[in-house]
């Protein structure tokens, strides 16, 4: 009897830590993709974009790996509530855990997707952001490639993490009293880029 009592124990302890370490890792995913990557890009644009493509197939695979994991969260906190020799105290830490990380990887699904996200949490000061529009190409392409730069008539360093397939992009990685100079790239299905576009310059205010 004390060793099946103690084999139980063990089960529950380890069902504890599954939940917190799948609680954590969803955690820190889903700040460092929201909040930290956007803010280190703000601060240096050659900082490269950890954050996958909305919709890529790196995105796809993120969310579907995101998904069970969130999946297997719950089913274990609904295990632990069930069970009646667990500390309540346990049960609540844990169930409020998996509570925020719900809510956030909601709210990375709709940031990275670009939908409304659903924590209204911003840093303090003006956000600032650049809007591109071009024409588009008389070639076939699959796709734009945006470049920008600090210094007029060259040193472009691309800024989108995916071909844009449409004829705009958003630039949120600005700062203020910067002066940001842009082209764009026509690109091919083999990733071959045409000339630059002309130059564009906006300084930001």
């Amino acid at each position: 009897m004390r060793k099946r009592s103690l084999h139980l124990s063990v089960q529950r302890n380890r069902m504890v830590w599954i939940i917190w370490g799948l609680a954590s890792a969803l955690f820190l995913f889903a700040v460092e993709n929201i909040w930290i990557d956007p803010w280190l890009r703000s601060k240096s644009y050659r900082i490269p974009s950890l954050v996958p493509g909305a919709l890529s197939g790196a995105w796809f695979l993120v969310f579907a790996i995101g998904t069970i994991a969130l999946a297997l969260l719950i089913v274990c906190q609904f295990l632990l509530i069930r069970d009646r020799n667990i500390h309540v105290w346990k049960k609540i830490g844990t169930g409020l855990a998996a509570l925020i990380v719900l809510l956030l990887s909601m709210h990375w699904f709709c940031v990275t997707n670009g939908r409304p996200g659903l924590l209204r949490l911003h840093a303090p000061g003006k956000v600032h952001k650049v809007i591109l529009t071009w024409g588009a190409s008389s070639s076939q392409v699959a796709g734009y490639n945006v470049y920008r730069s600090t210094t007029p008539g060259g040193n472009y360093l691309r800024i989108n993490s995916s071909l844009v397939q449409g004829l705009t992009y958003t630039d949120s990685s600005v700062e203020s009293g910067v002066t940001y100079h842009y082209v764009t790239r026509a690109a091919d299905a083999l990733g071959n880029e045409s000339a630059n576009s002309p130059e564009f310059s906006i300084t930001i205010p």
